[in-house]
């Protein structure tokens, strides 16, 4: 499984995902900080979400360009974008419009990384190999993800919001350098160069793909849970505020992180069962978890209980990513996985915008409970209609 390209690319990635991780959770914090206003939080996580929906369209562009130079060049990019926050802090120029500005561009940037990064993958690891390399790197972006959250507590404490900025640049400029060095045979879909009609042509293909094939069933209900979980990101600075603060806050994201942590790391153990029946249960035990944190009195035990809900979903999002490396042509994956990004996420920046203002309607404790709804209606969808609930083991799955 591991060869100098892999190795590459799975150090590139745990690198961006150091950077991703320490912006996203700081922006967000230091944007609330700065308006304590939900609306304003809830804006910006949808800003961050507005151009997952627009992967549908870089899907045919990234199977003509060189995968391995996609990489590099977005993440020198987002290296030079990361660097205007803390100059213009340092200069005493503070807007809540500037970082949501350069929060949407690197946000595009990641984006087109990510799907050229899934497109790629199949170029470096075998197929085999596929599901243990998707276990690996997840449990590794998790536990990145939770050093992140930790080093966020401390430096937001004792030191400024400027320092968090410095270091997310360093890192995107490390992963473009180690991005550089892979090594991957370039296999474009075609080497006519891509013209106006060969690019609708090629997008409806990816379209037509996913709308015809079992993909679509799969993952519908996943854009019901992505609605919650947008109100989730937009009302949890709040919800932590109402707890303790930015260290309560940074100590929430730790839990989560944990909880999607350990799920990477254990879901080898459940993949060889049907993923019907798997559907059913893991969204269902994520939701009753969820839920149940909100009301809990104690704060530790409240975290706690939140952290065990995001095991199971760490582990759907493993099974998802797998299933569809294993059963979409390699020439069809990044249209796809791009137009899965861009159908699933859409709903995102909605439920953001509800979770900015339904804390002002209904109070932070009941907009963070009606959050893990989606979870629900996940396991309902599947338990509900027989195909679904028969779906077999992913190596088994024909789409």
């Amino acid at each position: 499984m591991w060869n100098r390209n892999s190795t590459l690319l799975f150090g590139g990635r745990l690198l961006s995902t150091t950077g991703d991780s320490l912006y996203q959770v700081a922006v967000i914090w230091y944007i609330y900080t700065l308006t304590e206003n939900t609306f304003y939080t809830g804006v910006a996580t949808a800003v961050v979400m507005i151009p997952k929906i627009l992967n549908v369209l870089f899907g045919p562009i990234i199977e003509r360009m060189n995968k391995s130079r996609i990489l590099v060049h977005s993440q020198f990019i987002q290296f030079v974008l990361m660097l205007i926050i803390p100059l213009a802090l340092y200069l005493g120029y503070e807007s809540v419009y500037l970082v949501i500005t350069v929060m949407f561009f690197v946000s595009l940037l990641e984006n087109l990384e990510g799907t050229a990064e899934i497109a790629l993958m199949p170029d470096v690891v075998a197929r085999e190999h596929r599901g243990m390399f998707n276990s690996r790197i997840g449990a590794g972006l998790q536990l990145i993800d939770l050093s992140m959250k930790g080093i966020f507590a401390t430096v937001i404490l004792f030191f400024g919001i400027e320092q968090i900025y410095l270091f997310n640049a360093l890192t995107y400029l490390l992963a473009a350098f180690l991005f550089s060095l892979i090594r991957a045979p370039f296999k474009a879909v075609s080497k006519t160069p891509l013209q106006a009609t060969s690019y609708r042509k090629e997008l409806k293909e990816g379209l037509h793909y996913f709308f015809t094939t079992k993909i679509v069933v799969i993952c519908a209900p996943f854009l019901l849970a992505n609605f919650c979980f947008g109100i989730t990101q937009a009302v949890l600075p709040a919800y932590a505020a109402n707890q303790g603060g930015g260290g309560h806050y940074a100590i929430m994201l730790m839990a989560i992180t944990l909880g999607n942590l350990i799920g990477t790391m254990f879901v080898l153990r459940i993949m060889h069962y049907p993923l019907g029946r798997l559907l059913i249960m893991l969204p269902f035990f994520s939701s009753c978890l969820w839920m149940s944190s909100v009301f809990i009195p104690s704060p530790i035990i409240s975290v706690i209980v939140l952290g065990l809900a995001f095991i199971p979903f760490g582990m759907m999002s493993i099974l998802l990513i797998t299933f569809l490396q294993v059963s979409i042509a390699e020439h069809l994956l990044a249209r796809v996985s791009s137009t899965l990004d861009s159908f699933l996420v859409a709903a995102l920046p909605l439920g953001a915008l509800l979770g900015g203002l339904l804390p002002h309607l209904i109070g932070v404790e009941w907009t963070m409970f009606s959050s893990a709804l989606g979870l629900i209606v996940i396991s309902f969808y599947f338990a509900i209609n027989k195909e679904n609930r028969d779906l077999p083991t992913i190596e088994e799955i024909s789409v």
